[in-house]
């Protein structure tokens, strides 16, 4: 018996985790003059939702959270870049600033729905968002060039899925909304506010 619990608990010791639900983000920002990129890879997570404790319940909303694979990318720019790249996620239901396309983007083994993005007027900019689960949207690339500012572009690739069944919408999952309103008001890369990335 002793001998059959010791071979059960090596094999779950050797046995691969299973991976967290999330999506893995590429970030790039070129600043203004740079020899090239600086750049992070990060992983949204589903965080727990936060519960109301007023007499009036309002909808259970997720939060997210951003893990950046700190072996990869530039060195000593991973918080700033993580605070950037946070006011640029959607991760929401359809919005009227998205239409529904008749296409459809592979990831893995995974065919998703592909929803275009309407930009505000005098962006130099696209974005792309696909339906990770029923009447859920992630964005899935983003572009953006400033004519003036420190920053001159930035680029957002969403570049795989480990798993989408726990994630929901977020409570600030439609912030790249407001911040490409906020750019079209002060079309600057500085614009962009820093905000936590652990909720």
């Amino acid at each position: 018996m002793m001998r059959f619990r010791l071979l059960v608990l090596l094999l779950a010791c050797t046995l691969p985790a299973a991976a967290a639900d999330g999506l893995r983000y590429r970030f790039q920002v070129w600043m203004r003059g740079g020899a090239g990129p600086l750049e992070t890879r990060f992983s949204l997570r589903p965080a727990p939702g936060t519960t109301s404790h007023n007499h009036v319940k309002r909808p259970r909303m997720a939060a997210w959270r951003l893990e950046a694979l700190r072996d990869q990318g530039t060195p000593y720019a991973q918080a700033m870049l993580l605070a950037r790249a946070e006011r640029l996620l959607y991760l929401s239901g359809p919005a009227p600033q998205t239409r529904r396309e008749p296409i459809l983007l592979r990831f893995g083994t995974r065919s998703l729905p592909v929803w275009s993005l309407r930009l505000p007027q005098g962006l130099d900019a696209s974005g792309v968002m696909v339906e990770v689960a029923p009447d859920l949207l992630a964005l899935c690339d983003l572009s953006v060039r400033f004519a003036q500012g420190d920053v001159a572009r930035m680029e957002l690739h969403l570049e795989g899925l480990d798993g989408t069944a726990s994630l929901k919408p977020a409570e600030d999952g439609t912030a790249l909304l407001s911040t490409l309103g906020l750019w079209s008001r002060n079309p600057q890369g500085e614009a962009t506010p820093a905000v936590e990335t652990v909720r």
